[in-house]
């Protein structure tokens, strides 16, 4: 997970070991849902919620997943929403190195990590090669 301000700057990242899940799509609808609860408490502005995962922004965007085996995290995804604007955005997964590499972290050392206004050193380079400024006007 990855919050940044409109201008690029980091605001910070962090992985958590998710210990059980059942597919890459549950896995994924985990991280936006902790990544946005994180951008609740560090930020007031409109979050833009980037993925390279079409199916994960769609529990995002509507009802469908309600019945699904996912609709209990589509159901807490809905509560952080009533506090915030969130903004599901597609990126392509070339433009999402770094969470990508943050997710092998995750896995390689089995444990969760935030760093505050600075990233781990290991996606310095990726961090300013995989900014994805958007504009909200």
């Amino acid at each position: 997970m990855v919050l940044q301000r409109e201008n690029g700057l980091l605001i910070f990242a962090a992985y958590r070991y998710i210990f059980n899940y059942n597919d890459a799509l549950e896995a994924e609808i985990h991280a936006l849902m902790q990544g946005m609860a994180l951008a609740l408490q560090h930020s007031d502005m409109p979050v833009i919620v980037q993925s390279d995962s079409s199916n994960a922004l769609a529990i995002i965007e509507g009802d469908a997943w309600a019945r699904s085996a996912y609709g209990h995290l589509a159901e807490e995804i809905k509560t952080l929403m009533v506090d915030r604007e969130f903004i599901p955005l597609k990126i392509s997964r070339d433009h999402n190195r770094v969470a990508h590499l943050l997710v092998h972290y995750s896995r390689t050392n089995a444990c969760t990590a935030v760093w505050l206004n600075s990233s781990p050193s290991f996606c310095d380079d990726l961090l300013s090669r995989d900014c994805n400024p958007t504009c909200l006007e």
